[in-house]
């Protein structure tokens, strides 16, 4: 459903960034021309926040970051870092990069185990993570209109998970100048269940707001969902909400944690799990909608996102690129709908497809 209405979007042009969860949208945003990237332990991500041009805005995400992913304690600490980052801004941008930030924080000090250098050191070089951050250029282009992020190697690990979904969210909170903005994430109550995001979420969402942009989240269990940290603060920042079949559902989760009527419950638990029918609630209505994709095969291969088509498309564009209009055909078995017109045959894009 999120892919769907993410589709149906698309009409409208808007900035689009997806936090995917198993691959479940790359289908999607690869088959309308967005970029998408795979984070995977091991491999470089291409991150590296210290590359991030010199201004008072980045200087204070970098103490921050840093200060998060170091787990700094204490002002002396803090004020460590701080020096840290303002030094390495004095040096050549060839050598902004953490592993050579690992001087920076030791300084004159004797290193002790446990300190804020020795903590660093699992995050550069070989180090356990060092795949993440400490990387020679920053190769994070968020120029597409359409994004997408597999988070799904570091949505059970807060201590990755936490700095790279800051790293992200400050480079997208630049971004943001108006333009109508997307912001969707799966397992959204997962990837921000920290503390850093818990004490921020409201203000967060209230300036996404202001500047044009909106945040979707998405999850499978109600119970996860309000368990997490930030869900107090989500919910009652969440104009609608959409509700799938559940006829386990529990009035303590739906009706105590979302604010459903026990008619709105009622409806949740009797529609039929392959009825296509889902509940959408607001403050002041809620309907059952119905979405039957059944006679656009093609579409529901893209939106579903299903592990044996990613598979499929991963040989796909092995074979013949990362072109959509080069494996799209082979994929569904329709050609390739092109632009926003229909073609010949009467194809069109997904997003007009599923209309």
């Amino acid at each position: 459903v999120m892919n769907f209405l993410a589709a149906q979007a698309q009409k409208f042009s808007p900035r689009t960034i997806l936090f995917d969860k198993d691959r479940g949208a790359e289908l999607f945003i690869r088959g309308i021309g967005g970029r998408y990237d795979r984070i995977s332990p091991g491999h470089p991500t291409g991150f590296n926040p210290l590359a991030l041009p010199d201004t008072p805005t980045n200087r204070a995400f970098l103490r921050d970051w840093l200060g998060v992913m170091l787990k700094a304690e204490g002002p002396e600490e803090l004020s460590t870092i701080s020096a840290a980052v303002d030094a390495a801004y004095g040096n050549d941008s060839s050598l902004r990069r953490l592993r050579h930030f690992k001087e920076l924080l030791a300084g004159a000090r004797r290193p002790e185990a446990g300190d804020l250098s020795d903590r660093l050191s699992a995050w550069i070089h070989d180090g356990e993570h060092g795949w993440l951050f400490d990387n020679e250029r920053d190769l994070l282009d968020l120029d597409a209109r359409v994004l997408g992020f597999d988070m799904t190697a570091l949505l059970e690990n807060p201590r990755l998970r936490t700095p790279v979904m800051m790293y992200l969210f400050h480079r997208i909170d630049e971004r943001l100048d108006g333009q109508p903005t997307m912001i969707l994430i799966d397992e959204g109550w997962k990837a921000l269940d920290d503390e850093v995001f818990a004490a921020r979420i409201r203000d967060w969402l209230k300036t996404l707001r202001k500047r044009n942009a909106l945040v979707g989240f998405a999850t499978q269990s109600a119970r996860d969902a309000l368990e997490s940290r930030i869900s107090t603060a989500l919910v009652e920042q969440t104009a609608t909400m959409i509700f799938m079949p559940n006829s386990r559902a529990r009035p303590e989760d739906y009706c105590d944690g979302f604010g459903l009527t026990s008619h709105e419950l009622a409806l949740i638990r009797s529609l039929p799990a392959h009825s296509r029918c889902f509940l959408v609630r607001q403050p002041d209505a809620s309907v059952v909608v119905r979405l039957d994709l059944s006679g656009a095969p093609e579409v529901l291969t893209m939106l579903s996102g299903r592990e044996s088509a990613v598979r499929r498309l991963d040989l796909l564009r092995e074979a013949v690129g990362d072109k959509p209009a080069d494996w799209y055909p082979a994929l569904t078995g329709r050609g390739w709908p092109g632009s926003a017109e229909a073609d010949e045959d009467g194809d069109l894009p997904v997003w007009q497809a599923a209309e």
